[in-house]
């Protein structure tokens, strides 16, 4: 089980679309009067103000540009588990925004507000409004392991041929 603290009434709890729905949606929570974070393609920190946009607090974001949209949502992942966050698939084909680190990961001892990072990657400013799904989620869990200085170059396991970047032939 997940439990998920709703920070603010804005905040819209997150769902499964379908019963064959192997992640959850997670939505934007835009507010007016709260910036929020972003990072220009020159890499420097800005601030977006939401606007009323068509009815719905909203944000614009810039071609290039990185923003932390809000979720207003803060996990109380289990021990032992983690909280991946992945783009939906409307959300890269119709708006032209990813992750710009392809899986968003958070650790169970996280425990602040939830953020999904978006990078406009289109030539078109891109809206996000207030109760949009951006990202979805799967709750994973995570195998104890240790990281130790091998003193042998592993030997080859299967017939592979082909280093990095290639599995074969074709």
């Amino acid at each position: 089980m997940l439990k998920i603290y709703v920070m603010n009434e804005n905040a819209e709890m997150p769902s499964f679309a379908t019963e064959g729905s192997a992640c959850f949606d997670i939505k934007a929570c835009i507010q007016l009067g709260t910036e929020v974070t972003s990072y220009n393609t020159w890499n420097k920190k800005t601030k977006v103000i939401p606007k009323v946009i068509a009815g719905v607090p909203s944000i614009q974001i810039t071609p290039g540009d990185r923003v932390l949209v809000p979720t207003g949502l803060i996990f109380d992942i289990p021990e032992k588990h983690v909280l991946k966050l992945y783009n939906r698939s409307s959300t890269g084909l119709k708006k032209g925004l990813m992750l710009p680190n392809s899986v968003g990961i958070i650790d169970s001892d996280y425990v602040e507000q939830s953020f999904i990072m978006l990078q406009n990657m289109s030539e078109s400013l891109v809206v996000i409004q207030h109760g949009e799904r951006l990202a979805q989620a799967m709750l994973e869990p995570v195998y104890d392991y240790s990281l130790m200085v091998s003193e042998e170059k592993p030997q080859q396991k299967t017939s592979r041929d082909g280093g990095f970047g290639s599995t074969g032939d074709k």
